[in-house]
């Protein structure tokens, strides 16, 4: 019997830290879509629950912000048209995953804050001489990043 109910008390421990973590990621996900540009220009880009691809071809590189809260996406800047030789790229990631492509003419720097989480960077600057600087800034939480360029 106290087996029974120190199991039933284990679970309603879980299942209510369960909850509570839900809550807090949606209510930090819906304050970072809050704060995005809405302009029919921004390229910023936030998920909550879900999956995303999304293709930018030929529209103008801009410092973006990019939210991943319990789901997935994958962006491909490949094609943007770069207009300046610096970027900034602010990344906030709970429960979630991104996959970022970039030209080949990008050179990354990335400062990041990862707990329970990580970074993969598999970029190569074709030409560090005449490259595009992109600054990360990003904060991760038990989920993933990577940077990679387009398959040829």
């Amino acid at each position: 019997m106290k087996i029974k109910k120190l199991l039933i008390g284990t679970g309603v421990v879980f299942a209510t830290g369960i909850a509570l973590y839900h809550a807090c990621v949606i209510k930090k996900g819906k304050e970072f879509e809050a704060s995005l540009d809405n302009s029919a220009d921004s390229l910023d880009e936030t998920v909550l629950y879900g999956g995303k691809m999304k293709d930018y071809r030929d529209q103008t590189m801009q410092d973006t912000k990019i939210g991943a809260f319990f789901g997935g996406m994958q962006l491909d800047f490949s094609d943007v048209v770069t207009k300046k030789d610096h970027y900034r790229m602010d990344i906030s990631i709970i429960s979630g995953g991104l996959n970022i492509i970039v030209p080949d003419n990008f050179k990354l720097k990335i400062v990041d804050t990862c707990k329970f989480g990580g970074i993969a960077d598999n970029t190569v600057c074709v030409d560090p001489d005449h490259s595009v600087a992109l600054s990360v800034f990003a904060d991760i939480t038990c989920g993933g990043l990577n940077f990679e360029n387009a398959s040829e």
